[in-house]
């Protein structure tokens, strides 16, 4: 057997590897999260003021727009900062996204087209992670406030995003359970 096909072997049992383990890791937590009541889901989920996330990710697609209820035109760094609670109000973002994708996928258990929202939500809360992650390095490394204007709003507008998702899956579907979940939101 030469060098090439070797190493392309062993790429291909990487690859396969890989893949395996990914496959295994969202079976099971698609089983974990199955076994919770919607209830449950939903008490899991740490109460951030919804008005505020919404500023901040509105803001920061219309940059200078002016806010209805204050006077100023768009919201700096360290307004943003003090409005999320700083890393523990973004470490919270973080945590609700998980709770967010269990959310979707406890309702595709009823309807199977919700596994399309569940990915895309799936995507968004690694993105979310990665961006709270740079925050969480730039701490480490004293170079928070820098970071925090490009990282910070981000990561809650991708958060923003995926409340709006999740709430539009259990408004299609009319749900009753759709009001307790846009109060927990």
């Amino acid at each position: 057997m030469s060098h090439t096909s070797m190493v392309f072997l062993v790429g291909v049992l990487a690859f396969v590897t890989s893949l395996s383990s990914l496959i295994w890791h969202f079976s099971v937590r698609a089983r974990r999260s199955s076994r919770l009541s919607w209830e449950s889901l939903v008490r899991k989920l740490i109460w951030v003021d919804p008005k505020i996330v919404a500023e901040i990710a509105l803001d920061l697609h219309e940059p200078g727009r002016v806010d209805k209820n204050k006077d100023r035109d768009s919201l700096d760094a360290s307004s943003i900062w003090e409005l999320i609670g700083g890393l523990d109000g973004l470490e919270n973002l973080k945590k609700n996204g998980k709770v967010l994708i269990d959310l979707a996928c406890h309702l595709q258990r009823w309807y199977p087209d919700a596994l399309l929202i569940a990915e895309e939500l799936r995507l968004s809360a690694r993105e979310l992670d990665w961006h709270i992650g740079r925050l969480e390095g730039a701490a480490k490394t004293g170079n928070l406030e820098v970071s925090f204007s490009f990282y910070g709003a981000r990561a809650i507008a991708i958060y923003y995003r995926m409340t709006q998702q999740v709430i539009a899956l259990y408004k299609e579907r009319n749900l009753p359970m759709l009001a307790d979940l846009q109060k927990a939101l």
